[in-house]
């Protein structure tokens, strides 16, 4: 199925100049932006509906869901570049996606009850600590053990937790992909960390970058907008903040007066204002991500080359 060629050896530092290539791959990011430019339209047609808290907690769900779904739709992708295989196109990586949100869900929800049982484990340690006469003997020992396992526990828990994406986009099962993070997390924890660590660092920079491109971009917008539309512009300016002194109960946003209800054209200005700022905030949270998880799949492919190459 894959036509990449194994390396030898261990995790190479030239993963990360391939990473780079994810802010030039248009597929990926183009999944990940309808996923989540989706899930924006259903929050906002969700929270216009009355009733308060219910249509924007349905609205939230709905927007998680569609991060979940471009996460895994081009993180598919990028196992496909990664592997150095054709793309698969958009659609398929949407449905790919949809399909695999599942089994994302499952193997979250067991690595939490394996942590959830280890903080039980020393729990109950610690009670065996207020035995009379014994306790405070064996709270010598245990605590710094504790300390110990709880610091190694969590650089594994980083490391299963951030692979869980690459081994399901690999097209792996729950167990499959559980049994695999937890061996690469055991067997290469040290290097598998500083490449995370210099990967998060890469994608940070990157998403400063952006933020600062997009910010530029949105003032320029506004500018050549308000000479033409200042008083729409205004107004749905005027709007947002009573809205939000309304959310908040802050008197101070809202002058203490009643939101009036929000006229059709207002509410499209405001609703054009919200979905640029929305997608200037989704780019710069997709496009670092992108970088971020093209590295991810390159380490999870080497990585498995190294503890179980039967499986690449």
């Amino acid at each position: 199925m894959f036509t990449h060629t194994p390396s030898q050896g261990d995790l190479s530092f030239s993963l990360l100049l391939r990473a780079l290539r994810g802010i030039t791959l248009w597929q990926p990011i183009l999944v990940y932006v309808i996923a989540v430019f989706l899930g924006m339209v259903g929050l906002e047609f969700f929270a216009q509906w009355p009733g308060g808290w219910a249509g924007t907690t349905i609205g939230m769900v709905i927007l998680l869901i569609s991060f979940g779904v471009g996460y895994l739709g081009s993180g598919g992708v990028l196992l496909h570049e990664a592997r150095g295989d054709p793309l698969p196109g958009i659609i398929k990586s949407l449905r790919f996606g949809i399909r695999a949100l599942p089994r994302l869900l499952g193997l979250l929800i067991i690595e939490s009850l394996l942590l959830l049982g280890i903080f039980v484990v020393e729990v109950l340690a610690f009670l065996a600590c207020k035995i009379p006469g014994v306790g405070a003997i064996l709270f010598v020992p245990i605590f710094p053990a504790i300390m110990l396992l709880n610091a190694v526990v969590f650089v594994l828990a980083i490391i299963v937790f951030n692979l869980s994406g690459p081994a399901l986009w690999h097209g792996e099962g729950v167990g499959k992909s559980l049994r695999h993070t937890i061996a690469i997390a055991r067997n290469k924890p040290g290097s598998i960390l500083l490449m995370m660590l210099l990967l998060a660092a890469l994608a940070t920079s990157m998403g400063i970058i952006i933020a600062m491109i997009l910010y530029i971009g949105y003032g320029m917008t506004l500018t050549a907008a308000t000479p033409v539309l200042a008083d729409e512009i205004s107004r749905s300016a005027d709007m947002f903040w009573q809205m939000l002194g309304a959310l908040s109960g802050d008197r101070v946003f809202g002058s203490g007066m009643p939101v009036p209800a929000m006229a059709a054209n207002t509410s499209l200005y405001n609703a054009g204002l919200s979905m640029g700022m929305g997608l200037a905030g989704a780019l710069v949270f997709i496009l670092p991500n992108v970088v971020f998880l093209l590295g991810m799949a390159h380490i999870y492919v080497e990585a498995l080359e190294l503890v179980a190459p039967e499986d690449v």
